[in-house]
């Protein structure tokens, strides 16, 4: 039971690294990994460099699927970094498998202290991480201990006497278990421990090291089933890496324990094996990426058949437990909500242009999609300030409510006006051509605005501010302008002025109330964010 106590908490360990770092580094962590769509030799170096801060190859793979399923990076790139996440993975197990048992204690009282006394969030949790370090070089330590007495257990002489005749079924139960235990650095420190102690042979310990390498590629493909092809190509093909290099390797076990006996004892011999492995495996496969993704692509095709599109494409529930990516993902999709009124304006110039070709029914539809967009958008920040969360980001989380509040406000108030627009269209009602190029104007104006709210609200750019509110301030007066211009052809007897009267003056008054909306979320973020919100 002790061994079985020291394995689970060597696993939480390493979950208090990976959570860590990801919790202090997340917007760099996905900055870097946003570089994989640079070229493979890139992207092989990103996945490597960031799986040894995080030491999970899976966590790395699922991050890089869910960017992959999203279509934010390629097949050949996704692939890339997959293989240049196993060898860090395989680095980390390097630099654990010493024994640095001395280390561990002072580990966890550097850590805790960081933890409870650091003042920024990012050394809070960089002393998260430093306890699970500690942690599993700790749960190491305790494994050399407790699996002495295993050496003269004749049950488990007998078991490891069985697979040692059995490659096939060794295989299938070192996979299983790193599938259970989502982590092929567990398995594999753990096998070179018991092999450490004389409990797992040499030759039986390399077929463990091999069956972990493919349970490892097991989580990524089971967490993609429910999503596009995209993120499953990059799976599947690093599942397909690991069987292919394990069937090459396999008949060649017993020669290559003998020759990496030179190198160190039955433990550093695994821990070799497995550097070793993931290596061959980047130097087999690395230059056909691009090969194998066209593969993949033709044996298991996006037919798109059926698919749905979802509602939106950046809220990627992985991310929640890290609130600095996740926040990122959410402010990417704002901006595709930015987008949904854009098309709404152009929808409402086509229709003041051309009367008899107002698409209602598209500016309905961009209502409806922005609204469920929002709806998820809110849920996904609420889920996101359960997390640990520092002031910062919780502050940006309630910077991004607001702004995603006005523009629900600005999507409402086109749509109310395409439909004003149309409402008359069946009469063959027409503004008058100053009427039209005055209000055209103003909502070029508007669209000029809208493109830039997001800019000044998130980058905190005071001269864009700054630019919207003399756009503001010109607005009003436009409208004023045009109120009075209106008038003055109702004095003149303009028949188009007369019949359109309720219209035009109902339009000013919706393109006054889109415009503050727009300046709003400009300011939040900013010195002057204490406007409220109008609805």
């Amino acid at each position: 039971m002790q061994i079985v106590g020291s394995v689970a908490l060597m696993l939480w360990g390493i979950r208090l690294v990976r959570t860590g770092f990801i919790r202090a580094f997340g917007g760099s962590l996905r900055h870097y990994l946003g570089l994989a769509i640079s070229g493979r030799l890139t992207s092989f170096g990103v996945g490597l460099a960031i799986t040894v801060f995080l030491q999970s190859s899976t966590a790395t793979a699922l991050i890089i699927s869910s960017f992959a399923s999203k279509g934010l990076v390629q097949t050949p790139a996704a692939l890339a970094v997959m293989l240049g996440a196993d060898v860090g993975t395989s680095i980390s197990a390097q630099i654990l498998s010493f024994n640095l048992s001395w280390l561990a204690y002072a580990a966890i009282l550097i850590g805790f202290f960081l933890h409870g006394r650091g003042g920024r969030f990012a050394t809070r949790q960089i002393g998260r991480a430093i306890v699970g370090l500690g942690m599993v070089l700790l749960a190491l330590s305790l494994i050399r201990m407790s699996s002495q007495p295993l050496r003269e257990a004749d049950g488990l002489a007998y078991v490891l006497s069985a697979l040692e005749g059995e490659v096939l079924l060794t295989l299938f139960l070192m996979a299983v278990l790193t599938w259970l235990v989502h982590s092929s650095l567990a398995v594999v420190l753990l096998t070179a421990s018991l092999a450490s102690a004389g409990i797992v042979p040499t030759g039986t310990g390399l077929v463990m090291i091999l069956g972990a390498n493919i349970g490892g590629t097991i989580p990524p493909i089971i967490a993609t089933l429910s999503t596009g092809p995209q993120s499953q190509h990059a799976a599947l093909g690093n599942a397909g890496f690991k069987l292919l290099a394990s069937l090459l390797v396999l008949p060649f076990l017993p020669w290559v324990g003998e020759r990496l006996q030179s190198f160190g004892g039955d433990a550093q011999v695994l821990v070799n094996f497995h550097l070793t492995f993931n290596l061959l495996v980047a130097t087999l496969f690395l230059p056909w990426v691009q090969t194998a993704a066209a593969l993949l692509a033709r044996v298991f095709p996006d037919t798109g058949a059926g698919a749905v599109e979802p509602v939106t494409k950046y809220l990627d529930k992985e991310l929640i437990t890290s609130p600095a990516l996740a926040l990122t993902s959410a402010t990417r999709e704002l901006y595709r909500v930015n987008e949904r009124i854009e098309d709404s304006l152009a929808l409402l110039s086509g229709g003041i242009a051309a009367r008899d070709q107002v698409d209602v029914q598209g500016a309905q539809e961009n209502r409806a999609r922005v609204a469920a967009m929002l709806e998820e958008f809110k849920f996904y920040l609420t889920d996101i300030t359960r997390e640990e969360i520092s002031e910062s980001d919780s502050a940006k989380a309630m910077n991004l409510l607001l702004i995603a509040t006005n523009l629900g406000h600005v999507s409402e108030l086109v749509t109310n006006a395409v439909e004003l627009t149309a409402s008359t269209s069946h009469e063959q009602i027409r503004f008058s051509e100053a009427g039209t190029a005055e209000l055209l104007e103003m909502l070029e104006l508007i669209h000029q605005g809208i493109r830039l709210a997001l800019s000044a609200a998130l980058l905190g750019d005071a001269k864009v501010r700054k630019t919207l509110q003399k756009g503001r301030k010109e607005l009003e007066r436009m409208v004023d302008e045009s109120r009075q211009a209106h008038f003055s052809r109702l004095a003149e007897g303009t028949l188009s002025s007369i019949s359109t009267t309720s219209l035009h003056n109902e339009l000013l008054r919706d393109f006054s109330r889109i415009y503050y909306h727009i300046y709003t979320a400009s300011k939040i973020g900013g010195r002057d964010s204490s406007v409220m919100i109008r609805g």
